[in-house]
């Protein structure tokens, strides 16, 4: 688990699994497999697999060439 934050937005569909998502917050998002997903963008958060089937996701993200689309948080 680690938390990190997108500067930009992205968007994609779980294709497997399921999948926890947690806001610095701890505002919590259950999504199963074929939810749609718009991530957190600029907010802290991590997510979890608490199933057995590994979490597969198509993410499509739309930013700046050049610039990380994920920040770790040390």
């Amino acid at each position: 688990m680690e938390i990190h934050k997108h500067p930009e937005i992205n968007a994609g569909v779980l294709l497997s699994g399921a999948l926890t998502v947690i806001s610095e917050k701890n505002d919590t998002l259950y999504l199963k497999k074929g939810d749609p997903i718009v991530e957190l963008v600029n907010t802290w958060h991590y997510g979890e697999n608490e199933g057995d089937i590994p979490a597969e996701i198509i993410v499509f993200y739309a930013g700046i060439e050049g610039i990380p689309i994920t920040v770790l948080k040390h």
